[in-house]
């Protein structure tokens, strides 16, 4: 469900900007709260800016706030994983480890390739989405943040998972 609302809300916004509404999208940007639930610690951080980007929104009766905020979602998890470059365990590391229990010492090195790879992804990503921001027609920004984005993550990923089985094979 969560993943649907996060696919839905660029496009949303969009309808109701089309539809000349604009000041209550904002409105939509208190959905994220509900990935508090099953991301403690990194959602902690998305929930506040949707909060702060969609209060600021309606108390200013101005849209564009919102439109900043999948740039911030990929500038928290460009942290996210970043920083996790400088402890012992990078987050891909982790997420293996809980998903796979004969994860091994030899697997690290590539996890924390892994790892570099989507801390680029996250910065391509973002900037992509800070563009998208600057252009007027925000049918393009529904669009790129909406979907093209969310395909590019799912490729991503597919690729990543792609690259650990030959990985593991050769090891």
């Amino acid at each position: 469900m969560e993943f649907l609302l996060a696919i839905l809300l660029p496009i949303s916004i969009w309808v109701f900007k089309f539809f000349g509404i604009p000041f209550w999208v904002a409105g939509i940007f208190l959905i994220p709260l509900i990935f508090l639930k099953k991301n403690p610690y990194w959602g902690k951080a998305l929930a506040l800016i949707a909060l702060v980007l969609g209060c600021a929104s309606l108390l200013l009766q101005a849209p564009d706030f919102v439109y900043f905020y999948p740039v911030m979602v990929n500038a928290v998890l460009l942290f996210v994983f970043a920083s996790s470059l400088y402890r012992p365990q990078t987050i891909v590391e982790k997420i293996a480890r809980l998903r796979d229990p004969k994860f091994s010492d030899l697997e690290i090195p590539y996890a924390r390739k892994v790892t570099l790879a989507w801390v680029l992804f996250f910065t391509m990503n973002g900037f992509a989405a800070f563009i998208t921001v600057l252009i007027e027609d925000k049918f393009y920004w529904s669009i790129y943040n909406g979907a093209i984005s969310y395909g590019l993550m799912g490729l991503m990923f597919a690729g990543e998972l792609y690259c650990r089985k030959r990985y593991i094979k050769s090891a």
